[in-house]
């Protein structure tokens, strides 16, 4: 049935919402319960058998209806896609009983190189030195390591170098629903952190010292000798 109104004479129809289509959301539910990873909305289409417009809109009326609920379990959006996970207020009392590795703490060389590549993506090894001053392969191997930062192919460049950007843990650990969603610094904000750096490599080089010539050994010291983990 068509619900309109009339105004100054002329009637004008009222948008009817749309009704929830059970059936699809409990398909859905069924999807992200029992795949471990996040799932990319044409997978959900094809799933319910309708168009990605209508999976989009499907699954946010759904994920609402968890966070209304307020239960233990919530849909989350990871970089797109999405995500059947528990709510972290209950994790005190999922680590009684379940085996929980212990989630790794990143040094400030860590984060700082992390902040990088979130903040370029997605960015190769020799953009990171460039930024850093320094070698940053150890920093880099072990951001990978931890699940944080993942290959996304290469440069078409001389060399191919390796395209480096946030993983889904990286999103989820750090509550981002996208890459758009990542604070971008502003100029004022660049040219601080650069005086920073500056002030920090003086500090480090001490007053009566002066930097290596380039191509030295020291130019090329990894951040392993340099920053303890």
């Amino acid at each position: 049935m068509e619900l309109y109104e009339k105004q100054e004479g002329q009637l004008s129809f009222l948008p009817v919402e749309e009704e929830p289509d059970r059936e699809s959301e409990h398909i859905m539910e069924a999807v992200l319960f029992a795949l471990p990873r996040a799932v990319e909305v044409r997978e959900l289409a094809l799933a319910c058998g309708c168009d990605v417009p209508a999976a989009q809109r499907k699954i946010e009326r759904l994920k609402k209806r968890y966070d209304e609920a307020d239960g233990a379990l919530l849909i989350r959006e990871v970089d797109g896609r999405y995500q059947m996970c528990t709510s972290p207020k209950y994790f005190e009392h999922l680590v009684r009983v379940v085996t929980h590795p212990k989630k790794p703490e990143l040094s400030e060389v860590l984060l700082e190189t992390l902040a990088i590549i979130a903040n370029k993506n997605p960015a190769t090894r020799v953009e990171i030195e460039r930024i850093r001053g320094v070698k940053s392969d150890f920093a880099v191997n072990k951001l990978i390591e931890y699940g944080l930062v993942e290959e996304a192919g290469r440069l078409n460049a001389p060399g191919k170098p390796i395209l480096l950007k946030p993983s889904d843990e990286f999103f989820r650990r750090f509550g981002v629903e996208n890459a758009g969603s990542i604070p971008q610094p502003g100029p004022e904000t660049e040219s601080r952190i650069e005086e920073e750096v500056e002030t920090e490599v003086l500090e480090q080089l001490g007053p009566e010292e002066n930097p290596a010539p380039a191509g030295e050994e020291e130019n090329g010291k990894d951040d392993k000798d340099q920053v303890s983990l």
